[in-house]
């Protein structure tokens, strides 16, 4: 029976929890991993350096005993948690990861109101800044964990979504700004079709087309792919 109960929890991990970096063709000694989460199936990333095992947690938006127990399973010490956005699907297991590892948080000043309220967020669940998180404003250049992050400010799908474009790695996490031949909608409060519109064009231009694009939810696609989808002419 035990052997049969350690085969269920290996598929079970292997089902919601599994390496999608690096590509066969990159291998900067930096690791991803996905660990789907919650009702909706949130992307929650969590990205390391083989070397310092020191590991980001991104948008761990529910189960955080299961997230726990995949941080445990590589032997890494959380040292912050970025956040793309503030809805609840994104968030809701930050208090109980912030209590066990004593991290900070990282997100975008224009969604900290939305994060404190339940209601804005579509939770009904409230969570509220500490002295020691970190209020972005877009534009930074973040060095995490010996990994080096460009946050671009991209709302649309919220006031202050975000997108972390790990440049010298070659990849970004989108949240909710960028899917698959798709993106995030907009008609939850605080959304703009506008805003939103004008930050895909901005990473569709900007951003390298080789960067391989992770987002919120569902499989990965790259920049070029979209730009394609998108009828721009490389």
């Amino acid at each position: 029976m035990r052997l049969i109960g350690r085969l269920r929890n290996a598929q079970r991990l292997a089902d919601r929890f599994r390496t999608v970096w690096p590509l066969e063709e990159k291998d900067m000694g930096i690791k991803m991993d996905v660990i789907r989460v919650g009702m909706l199936e949130t992307n929650c990333y969590m990205i390391y350096d083989e070397d310092l095992k020191e590991a980001i947690i991104t948008d761990p938006g529910d189960n955080a005993a299961f997230i726990k127990e995949c941080i445990e399973e590589r032997g890494v010490t959380p040292v912050a948690i970025l956040l793309t956005h503030a809805h609840g699907d994104h968030v809701m297991a930050i208090p109980e990861l912030r209590e066990s590892y004593k991290v900070p948080v990282y997100i975008h000043e224009l969604d900290e109101p939305m994060l404190n309220n339940g209601r804005f967020n579509m939770s009904n669940f409230s969570i509220y800044l500490e002295d020691s998180d970190i209020r972005l404003k877009g534009g930074e250049e973040l060095e995490i964990g010996g990994m080096k992050i460009r946050v671009i400010f991209t709302p649309g799908h919220t006031p202050g979504g975000v997108c972390y474009y790990f440049y010298e790695a070659g990849f970004m996490l989108s949240g909710d700004t960028m899917f698959y031949r798709s993106w995030g909608r907009t008609d939850f409060p605080g959304g703009s079709e506008t805003d939103l519109m004008n930050s895909l064009r901005y990473l569709l231009e900007n951003v390298p087309p080789e960067t391989v694009v992770y987002p919120g939810h569902e499989m990965a696609t790259k920049i070029a792919d979209e730009r394609r989808m998108h009828g721009y002419r490389d």
